[in-house]
């Protein structure tokens, strides 16, 4: 795979270190679609691990649609969208393949992976490795509901939970079931909600699925209720969370949506993502009783990537179509989350979370007082001047080392996005240093005119 592979870091799960080295160079066009990937006892032997991490580590990519694997090896998914060459700005002396990663969206408070409940937890499924079903270990599922009537205040039959390799996997497997075509490649429309995640909304087109961009604000209490997108099988929302203005969706939407789904007897794609860490309403799940929703859980934003492991909860006769398109997640890494969960130690892990995140937001108002006002999560966004250079803007803070995303980046449909912006995330390693990156970013988006959210531009 060339020069610069991962260095391995025995403390964290191995199979998602190569994961994530896999998966950054598929997105920066390192390894282009259909390039081959070294056998599994090759690489195995090049990094110093076992072969069994690298074999759970290419069924994750796999199953997140980013490889391909066949009787003549393992490829990079020949139809995953070839990257846009880019030119990288980097501060004066820096490498040329310098990326920035300070204040980067979607990073979460590092420091769970290091716990000591957690490092027992990890070294004892290790020492003790056990087969599970490629639906997942059912001690781990009955944790799953208890955690998920505890935390998201619903009842969930533990039968009706996959254990997924993350938020992708479980959208992966839920279209699978909706188009019929195996998750590898099928015919279908999603609606997608706009604006919204691309890492996610990059899943259905990687897997043949035509999408269509669909604001979400429209669904309101009304006399007549608007429709879905003509044809589509399923909606993809963030109800709780809207990435990235951060809102919830009102009751009278979330019934207007349900509604609008039964009609057109499409299902509802719930991301449920983070939501652990807010007082949020219960989820849309909760408010089906025609079994039109699907749910994906995740453990990403709550204690960190590297841990590779979610949930999905669906109407029973979509998992008897899903189950044969499941790829087993790590046994070490559930039995791990097994023993975390039985020991509580993600309820602590949250609470601490939570006091961690008021702080983090609590520093961001106070560089930023104009920045727009959110209910939690552990990103921010701030908006710049109407006319401004939004690319401009990236990339001044690029050169700063800042690693923030253009406002518009997460729109699909052209010029749709609310004026230029920058999406951050708040996830540094200590406060100390959030502020002081916090201060670099104002120093760099000054020229281009940092301004409160208009009253006009915010939905209700």
């Amino acid at each position: 795979m060339g020069g610069g592979r991962v260095i391995i870091d025995h403390g964290r799960p191995l199979p998602q270190q190569v994961v994530v080295d896999i998966r950054g160079r598929v997105a920066r066009g390192e390894l282009a679609p259909g390039d081959p990937l070294p056998a599994t006892r090759l690489l195995a032997r090049e990094l110093g691990i076992s072969r069994g991490s690298v074999v759970t580590a290419y069924e994750q990519l796999v199953a997140e649609g980013f490889l391909t694997a066949t009787h003549g090896g393992t490829r990079v998914n020949p139809e995953l969208p070839r990257p846009l060459p880019q030119r990288r700005a980097r501060p004066a002396g820096a490498p040329a393949d310098f990326q920035p990663t300070e204040l980067r969206p979607g990073a979460p408070v590092t420091g769970v992976l290091t716990t000591g409940l957690w490092r027992s937890a990890w070294r004892a499924a290790a020492a003790d490795p056990r087969p599970h079903p490629a639906s997942g270990s059912a001690e781990l599922r009955e944790l799953l509901a208890t955690h998920i009537r505890r935390a998201r205040q619903v009842d969930v039959d533990p039968e009706r939970i996959l254990v997924t390799a993350g938020a992708r996997d479980g959208l992966r497997l839920a279209l699978g079931a909706l188009g019929g075509r195996g998750g590898v490649s099928g015919t279908g429309t999603l609606a997608v909600e706009e604006p919204g995640y691309p890492s996610l909304t990059g899943i259905p087109r990687a897997l043949g699925w035509r999408t269509v961009p669909v604001d979400t604000a429209a669904f309101r209490e009304a006399p007549t209720s608007p429709a879905l997108p003509a044809g589509a099988q399923a909606v993809l929302v963030t109800p709780n969370h809207q990435f990235p203005w951060g809102e919830r969706m009102p009751a009278g939407q979330r019934l207007s949506l349900l509604g609008a789904a039964r009609r057109a007897e499409a299902m509802i794609i719930e991301d449920d993502y983070d939501a652990e860490l807010r007082s949020t309403p219960a989820p849309l799940l909760s408010l089906d009783p025609g079994e039109r929703v699907i749910m994906l859980g995740s453990f990403a934003k709550t204690l960190s990537p590297a841990v590779g492991l979610g949930y999905l909860v669906a109407p029973a006769p979509l998992l008897e179509r899903m189950r044969p398109l499941c790829v087993p997640v790590s046994g070490i890494v559930q039995d791990a989350m097994t023993r975390f969960l039985a020991q509580d130690g993600l309820r602590r892990h949250v609470a601490r979370a939570r006091r961690i995140e008021r702080q983090r937001r609590a520093l961001f108002t106070e560089v930023f007082p104009e920045g727009v006002p959110m209910e939690g999560g552990l990103h921010a966004v701030v908006l710049l001047a109407p006319q401004a250079d939004e690319a401009g803007a990236v990339a001044a803070c690029h050169r700063a080392g800042l690693g923030v995303a253009g406002m518009s980046a997460y729109w699909a449909s052209p010029g749709a996005a609310a004026g230029p912006g920058v999406v951050l995330g708040l996830g540094a390693r200590t406060p100390e240093r959030l502020r002081e990156l916090l201060v670099r970013l104002r120093e760099a988006l000054t020229p281009y005119g940092p301004r409160p959210r208009p009253e006009r531009a915010a939905r209700d």
